[in-house]
């Protein structure tokens, strides 16, 4: 087996086409994790990256096993170190934000898979990669791939992708300070928040859409200097994104109500919380994460939250989710003292960063 794929290995560098293009499409064969020849694929790793990354931008069949190739050998995270470096992130990205790419959904993929490694993150953060028409009027990677997600859901950008796995890339990201800054500061070309333009999906039907926003969310709430502006209905206005899965059917006072952010309002009979326990406990560490700042606090007592913790917490069921939906409760309940209206050098650690 060893000598066969030394030998289509070679083939995928031909200066050929049609032998590059075939050999593409037995190397996917050799590359399901988890196997033999997966293990001597990877050990080849750092010869065979560059040529499949080539073969990417060939023939539709060709290159989506190449895409294929690489998206499982990246499954190892020692295998994504090859890619940590601009020309070769720079390839991704302009595969993500082609019109109508075949391989967009797997390049996305790939790169989800990539930024589970600090240096790519860093790399991807300020990599500039030159304006694509129709996209935005932007050339960093991260603004086109912010936007893609957008602009890309339900195909509407490209007939062949939804993007979502983008999703996770922000999530990857915004593990780092540097990534939560990101989507927490006005855009140059545009004036916008990033974090505005992806939180609205809070709710998509797509899970891995919805859950890479939600892990996004929920990590932007550790740059505690930032709490006003995740809180200020004119400036980021999150809660109400991170509030909505978490609302059901019930009926509250009025008094409550009226106190809530007016889109959690009058949700009606058929409103349903997010059905994901991993979600739901995401959003829920977010609303601890705003109770680590005395400011945080105050207003989501002053948007009613705990009303909408209260009935949650009468249906819960999975343990996590009801031990933060406690937490939280406990932490918006309390009395203030001289000392916690100051802003507690709160543990924030203990919230895993998605």
């Amino acid at each position: 087996m060893e000598e066969q794929l030394n030998e289509l290995v070679d083939f995928l560098s031909s200066p050929r086409s049609d032998v590059r293009q075939i050999a593409a499409s037995y190397v996917v064969g050799f590359s399901k994790p988890g196997t033999e020849s997966f293990d001597l694929l990877r050990s080849k790793a750092e010869k065979i990256v560059r040529p499949l990354l080539v073969i990417c931008h060939e023939t539709p069949i060709a290159a989506n096993s190449a895409m294929s190739t690489l998206v499982n050998l990246t499954s190892d995270t020692s295998v994504c170190r090859l890619f940590a470096d601009e020309d070769t992130l720079a390839m991704i990205v302009s595969l993500i934000t082609i019109p109508n790419n075949i391989i967009a959904d797997p390049a996305c993929m790939l790169l989800s898979n990539l930024t589970k490694i600090d240096s790519v993150c860093r790399i991807l953060s300020v990599l500039n990669v030159g304006e694509v028409p129709g996209i935005c009027n932007s050339s960093m990677a991260m603004d086109q791939l912010t936007d893609v997600f957008v602009k890309g859901m339900d195909k509407k950008y490209n007939k062949n992708a939804k993007f979502s796995f983008l999703a996770s890339v922000f999530a990857d990201m915004t593990n780092h300070s540097f990534g939560r800054r990101y989507f927490l500061e006005r855009a140059a070309y545009d004036g916008k928040m990033p974090i505005t333009k992806i939180m609205v999906f809070s709710e998509y039907p797509d899970l891995i859409r919805r859950g890479g926003v939600d892990s996004t969310m929920k990590n932007v709430c550790f740059e505690k200097d930032k709490h006003k502006d995740i809180l200020d209905p004119e400036e980021t206005n999150m809660l109400p994104y991170i509030l909505l899965p978490l609302c059901g059917p019930e009926e509250y006072d009025m008094d409550e109500m009226e106190a809530m952010p007016e889109e959690v309002q009058l949700l009606g009979e058929d409103k349903k919380r997010e059905q994901d326990p991993k979600l739901r406990a995401c959003l829920l560490e977010a609303i601890n994460l705003l109770c680590t700042t005395h400011f945080g606090r105050q207003t989501l007592r002053k948007k009613m939250v705990y009303p909408i913790l209260r009935e949650m917490h009468k249906v819960e069921t999975d343990e996590t989710c009801f031990d933060l939906n406690d937490r939280a409760v406990q932490l918006l309940m309390r009395d203030e003292s001289k000392e916690t209206e100051k802003d507690e050098q709160a543990d924030t650690n203990e919230f895993e960063e998605i």
